[in-house]
């Protein structure tokens, strides 16, 4: 009964969890498939060592901390002949991350605001950095200019960002 008692404890607070801690490692590696091999193991790791996790300590941090030592493992051992974060660069961006409960509100506040776009440029959002597909591909898919394109999600880049700041604004000062 116990087992079964700390499986459903295990895959609550992971569930609950999901979406910022692939955030935190595609953020540290950049690229969709990498992303989700690095979370897939990692999932497994803190399933293993789900007996460790102190349950009056918070679920999150203690995954990104075991997320973070992954994505360095994934990097060491990549045979792929790509640009990567510098190990210097990772321990930072980790160092900050742990001190700060901003990225949570970063995060949540871009997930609301990509959710107020209109639909198309929802569309354009994602076909160019979550699909990751080429603009020129995009561009002559919706019958339009590369530079359009450009400018056009220059504008919703400065939407989110601009939506983002003044939701993070409204938290702090809440």
């Amino acid at each position: 009964m116990e087992q079964k008692k700390q499986e459903l404890q295990f895959t609550t607070l992971l569930t609950a969890h999901r979406r910022q801690l692939y955030a935190f490692i595609y953020s540290l590696l950049t690229d969709h498939t990498d992303a989700e091999d690095v979370y897939q193991r990692c999932s497994m790791i803190l399933w293993d060592k789900f007996d460790q996790f102190d349950a009056e300590c918070e679920f999150l941090p203690w995954a990104m901390g075991i997320a973070f030592y992954e994505v360095k493992n994934f990097l060491r051992v990549s045979s792929r002949d790509r640009h990567h974060f510098s190990e210097q660069l990772l321990n930072q961006l980790f160092e900050r991350m742990q001190g700060s409960s901003a990225p949570n509100v970063q995060l949540s506040s871009l997930e609301k605001c990509l959710k107020s776009l209109r639909q198309k440029d929802l569309w354009l959002v994602q076909q160019v950095y979550w699909e990751r597909r080429k603009c020129a591909s995009v561009a002559e898919e919706m019958g339009m200019k590369i530079n359009a394109l450009y400018d056009r999600v220059g504008r919703i880049r400065g939407q989110l960002r601009d939506c983002v700041q003044r939701r993070v604004s409204e938290v702090e000062h809440a």
